[in-house]
C-alpha cells in the first residue's frame, strides 16, 4: 500500500554510525524517500513554496528523476540531508509546526505518493560533486562485513580516478535487504556511465572485486537524473 508522503518523511528513525576502521565518517544523514510522481511540474512547484516557506531551513532536498532503477517502481527519489542526527531532529521538529509544512501536505494530494522509504548513513566521501552533479549512479548491495568492505572500498578509491565524488553509504532502515550502498556523481550521464565502464574494466576494480566477493553481493545498479536541489 502506497504511503502518504509527509506521514513518512517525517518519521525515519535515527540509527548509530556503523564505525570502520581507518574510515572516517563525516555522519551525514539522509532521508531516502521513493515517490509516484503523477505530475511532476506540481510536485517540483510544492517543494520550492515548501523551501520558500523557511519551514525546512537546515536541511537540504534534492530530487531526483529515477531514469533507470531495477529496485523500485518509483518515478522519482527525494533525498533529504542532515549535518547530524541532532540536526535532523531540530529540523523536523521546526518543520512539522510550520504553516509552510501543512500547507505542502495539502498540496500533494493527486500528486504524488510515497512507495518506499529508507534511511543512509554516509560511512566514506571522496570529493563533492554530488552537491551540484547531474547524474548519480546508486549500486545496492548487500555486506556481510561491513568493516571489511569499507576498507577495501576506500582502498579502492584512493588507487582510481574520481568522476566528482564517490560516497559509501550504509542503510539501517529500509534498504529491503540492501546494506549498502556506492554512489558515483558526474556532471552529466555519459560521462558517468563511461566512468563506470572503465573503472570496472580496470586492474584495480578487478582485485577489488576479489577482496569483496566473499562479503558482497550487488543487488542492482541504478542511475539518477537530478532534477531540482532545495535548501542550503
Amino acid at each position: 500500500m502506497k504511503k502518504k508522503f509527509w506521514h513518512v518523511f517525517a518519521c525515519v528513525a535515527a540509527f548509530p554510525l556503523l564505525a570502520a576502521s581507518n574510515i572516517v565518517n563525516a555522519q551525514a544523514i539522509e532521508s531516502v524517500i521513493g515517490l509516484d510522481v503523477d505530475n511532476p511540474r506540481a510536485f517540483i512547484a510544492a517543494m520550492g513554496r515548501l523551501n520558500e516557506s523557511g519551514a525546512t531551513s537546515g536541511q537540504t532536498a534534492t530530487v531526483w528523476a529515477n531514469v533507470y532503477d531495477g529496485s523500485s517502481p518509483a518515478t522519482h527519489t527525494v533525498v533529504v540531508g542532515y549535518n547530524s542526527f541532532e540536526d535532523r531532529d531540530t529540523a523536523i521538529e521546526r518543520r512539522n509546526a510550520s504553516k509552510g509544512w501543512v500547507d505542502f501536505q495539502q498540496t500533494l494530494v493527486g500528486v504524488a505518493q510515497v512507495v518506499n522509504t529508507s534511511m543512509a548513513v554516509e560511512a566514506f566521501r571522496e570529493g563533492s560533486g554530488w552537491e551540484g552533479h547531474g547524474a548519480l549512479s546508486a549500486t545496492l548491495m548487500s555486506v556481510t562485513d561491513p568493516a571489511e568492505y569499507a576498507e577495501a572500498f576506500a582502498r579502492l578509491v584512493d588507487r582510481i580516478d574520481n568522476p566528482g565524488s564517490i560516497r559509501l553509504m550504509q542503510m539501517p532502515f529500509g534498504g529491503e535487504g540492501t546494506t549498502h550502498v556506492a554512489l558515483f556523481t558526474a556532471p552529466n550521464a555519459a560521462a558517468l556511465a563511461q566512468y563506470l565502464t572503465d573503472m570496472v574494466a580496470s586492474d584495480d576494480y578487478r582485485r577489488f572485486n576479489n577482496d569483496v566477493k566473499d562479503i558482497r553481493r550487488i543487488n542492482t545498479v541504478n542511475l539518477y537524473q537530478r532534477v531540482a536541489t532545495f535548501g542550503n
